[in-house]
């Protein structure tokens, strides 16, 4: 084979290749919707946690505040497009072993074999699934996966890539008009395959993905309004209104919230938000899953969910923040949780003198801990329900842990198993350098005026919202010259003090642009430290500072 021979035949190699990691994607996005639904992980998944972990921390939380989930789609996307691309090279790298005397599917399976261990070797142990997956609880569904997947890039190669004899005899001139019409459709059947391939891979990621529906929001809102109407029922008044530097009558909160310049006071399911190390949640079905708790107990417990519905269950209040939420950002929302008091189960297990930490284990292998005694605190829950209605899959059904003192990191979703251990067990995150305690930070949030908004000059609102764990919030103070003067903005009354955020309004008058900042005092009388400081590895801290711009 002449060279122009030989470039086309690689031609037609990486084409095949590139068919062939499509094809894969297709199986591995139906298996990871159909049969591996449960949590196991798909070779994208293996690749996102490679990326994950090898992406420096501040990196990855400033994406993560940055983008939200939009930047874990992303990812999604780009790992398939990655997949594709690798196909491509290997199906060339397969075509230059076809050359010399190997039969096409040796030569790809020669090939496939190298992916198949590269990815047991490196990508599988990198993204913290150990060797071949043998480090999750998934390992023999992750090494079937792996063994079908690279199976069927080999076979779909070998198929459509032909033989290197049949490029001489394409490029021979052929005056016949029914083979050039034959030609004419074979290579219309075969984009047309690719291309009806593409949208139902797009459809299945797309499912993967799952974007909220409208109808969930407008539901979800309609639910929020219900249970806030429950929790006002007997509610004192809000105090007064602080001084503020105008004398003039402040638009209510509702009226703000209304508008779209105010954060309800309860965060709607589907607005909730969502931030996961994966980029597929596991979809567990509530047949057949346990609970297990364990460990050193003296009464080790299984539980199904019907076993867990059947107990009585309190609802609270609480808000729930991400750690790698920044000042004035909106990884943080406000939710009712229904559950049953995680105290309770510890003591019905009867925790030994030797426990240290109490390790959560999640149906992804995502794992925390947090400390025994902070474990028995009466007010965390082991969650089954959000906002009156059962766990969602992305927040964690059928059981996740709510912790009203810490970041939602170590408020683990998925929960299938909760052992009691004698170490101090450092979990997924704090292997990588978060805090391991996590106590919420002070942090706030100026909603209006808006990044970027203009307004007329005169009386300007602004408003929004603050939270300090469960130590409540006593004061919001605002300055707009530079924090020579402060005066207090009105606060409202918190849902369920001191574990959920509160929403504080106040007016000034500007004629031309100013600074705005914002000053919070918890509820132990600490004043927020001005000093800025990014989320890693605590959690943002700072004084919310927003320009607010006055139209001249």
């Amino acid at each position: 084979m002449d060279a122009q021979h030989r470039q086309e035949w690689l031609r037609r190699a990486g084409k095949a290749g590139a068919f062939a990691a499509l094809v894969m994607v297709a199986v591995q996005l139906a298996l990871r919707i159909i049969v591996g639904a449960e949590g196991t992980p798909s070779l994208a998944d293996l690749i996102v946690g490679m990326v994950a972990r090898l992406t420096p921390v501040p990196v990855f939380g400033w994406i993560t505040e940055t983008f939200g989930s939009l930047g874990q789609n992303l990812l999604f996307v780009l790992v398939l497009v990655a997949i594709i691309g690798v196909g491509w090279a290997a199906g060339r790298e397969a075509g230059k072993r076809v050359l010399p005397s190997t039969a096409p599917l040796l030569a790809a399976g020669i090939v496939a074999a190298v992916l198949f261990a590269v990815t047991g070797l490196v990508i599988a142990p990198l993204g913290g699934f150990g060797v071949f997956g043998l480090g999750s609880e998934h390992a023999i569904a992750i090494l079937w996966q792996l063994v079908l997947t690279f199976a069927v890039w080999a076979l779909v190669w070998a198929w459509s890539v032909g033989a290197p004899a049949q490029v001489v005899s394409d490029a021979q001139p052929d005056a016949s008009p029914k083979m050039q019409r034959r030609a004419f459709i074979e290579t219309g059947a075969a984009t047309a395959s690719a291309l009806g391939l593409v949208a139902v891979t797009a459809w299945m990621a797309q499912r993967l993905i799952r974007i909220p529906k409208t109808s969930d929001l407008v539901e979800d809102q309609a639910q929020a309004d219900r249970i806030l109407a429950t929790a006002e029922a007997g509610r004192a008044p809000a105090g007064g209104v602080a001084a503020t530097p105008v004398a003039a009558d402040l638009p209510s909160f509702d009226t703000l919230e209304e508008e779209g310049r105010l954060t309800p006071r309860l965060t709607p399911v589907a607005d909730f938000y969502h931030v996961s190390k994966n980029i597929a949640d596991p979809i567990v079905a509530a047949d057949g899953w346990t609970l297990t708790i364990d460990g050193l107990v003296d009464r080790p417990l299984t539980l199904t969910l019907d076993d867990l519905r059947a107990r009585e269950q309190v609802q609270r209040i609480t808000t729930l923040g991400c750690i790698s939420n920044e000042l004035n950002g909106d990884l943080i929302s406000t939710g009712e949780w229904s559950g049953i008091p995680l105290a309770a189960l510890l003591a019905e297990v009867g925790p030994m003198a030797s426990v240290v930490d109490v390790r959560f284990e999640a149906a992804d292998d995502y794992e925390d801990s947090i400390p025994l005694a902070q474990a028995m605190d009466p007010d965390n829950l082991l969650v089954l329900g959000l906002n009156g209605k059962p766990l969602t899959d992305d927040h964690g059904f059928p059981a996740r842990l709510i912790v009203p003192a810490i970041y939602g990191m170590k408020n683990v979703k998925w929960i299938r198993r909760i052992e009691l251990v004698d170490v101090d067990f450092k979990g997924y995150w704090q292997s990588r350098g978060w805090s391991d305690p996590a106590p919420y930070q002070i942090w706030g949030r100026i909603d209006t005026p808006a990044s970027g908004e203009s307004t007329a000059p005169g009386t300007i609102v602004a408003a929004g919202v603050a939270f300090a764990g469960d130590r409540g919030v006593e004061r919001v103070e605002c300055s707009i010259d530079g924090g020579t003067t402060w005066w207090e903005a009105e606060l409202e009354s918190a849902l369920n003090p001191p574990f959920t955020w509160v929403r504080w309004e106040t007016g000034f008058e500007a004629t031309s642009d100013v600074d705005l900042w914002i000053r919070i005092t918890d509820g132990e009388g600490t004043v927020a430290p001005q000093a800025e400081r990014p989320p890693l590895p605590d959690g943002a801290t700072g004084w919310p500072a927003r320009q607010v711009k006055v139209r001249s």
